[in-house]
């Protein structure tokens, strides 16, 4: 069933695609100006701000040109979680030594 989005992932994408336009239209950047900033088709665009569909690098785009990509990069980070934290921990030699 390779084609069928899981639920959780479908809310996920309608949920950044309102935090994305939310963001656009609180810094009052038109639909227009938004997809020419991104270089990227205004119906492109629309699907993203809509539906939340589009590629990771449409996505990544959006973000940059809104200024939120710093924050996206920093919601993938590993050691924000407390498994990566303790695998980090872990994995992490206490010291290295020379040769």
């Amino acid at each position: 069933m390779a084609g069928i989005t899981p639920i959780p992932i479908a809310r996920a994408k309608r949920t950044i695609a309102t935090h994305f336009d939310l963001a656009r239209r609180q810094q009052r950047i038109p639909v227009d100006l938004l997809a020419r900033r991104c270089n990227m088709s205004i119906p492109t665009i629309t699907k993203m701000l809509t539906k939340g569909d589009g590629s990771l690098e449409t996505f990544l785009r959006v973000a940059r040109v809104l200024g939120m990509l710093d924050s996206v990069v920093d919601a993938t980070d590993p050691l924000v979680t407390p498994i990566g934290r303790a695998r980090s921990e872990e994995d992490t030699p206490k010291r290295v030594r020379s040769l």
